[in-house]
């Protein structure tokens, strides 16, 4: 039973460990991709902050193009976000589902090592007991 447990201890141990790899993975995706819609943002809003009333309508007209570009970009970033964040929590969510998992079979070997350990106690103070008796007989029979 024990080499059992312990072979489901190892399984649930490389089990979690690729649940914190795969979550970490798409930790970093998120982080990555934060930082790409943050940068689109704040190009977009120094666009805008640096335009002059005085340009010419060629530039003008340039400039809200690339921004209209700029922004249809950043909403296909900021969906690509969601997703990413998605990911993230589902594989946040299985990272905490195999911790559990990993936990409970830890509980259950100690448990199980306490039980014989207590067993192993019992069995030695009935030995201790029957040696006592066997040695208060003899003293009683002289």
């Amino acid at each position: 039973m024990s080499n059992t447990l312990a072979v489901l201890k190892r399984i649930r141990k490389h089990r979690k460990k690729g649940a914190e790899h795969a979550f970490m993975e798409a930790e970093r995706a998120r982080e990555i991709q934060q930082s790409r819609v943050v940068e689109i943002e704040e190009a977009v809003a120094s666009s805008r902050d640096n335009s002059e009333p005085t340009d010419d309508a060629c530039w003008v007209a340039q400039e809200a193009a690339w921004r209209m570009k700029m922004e249809v970009r950043l909403r296909g970033e900021r969906q690509r976000l969601h997703e990413i964040e998605g990911v993230t929590e589902d594989r946040q969510r299985k990272l905490a589902h195999a911790s559990k998992e990993h936990r409970v079979v830890e509980r259950i070997m100690e448990i199980n090592d306490e039980r014989r350990k207590v067993e192993e106690r019992r069995k030695e103070t009935r030995t201790l007991d029957s040696m006592g008796t066997s040695r208060w007989n003899r003293k009683v029979s002289r």
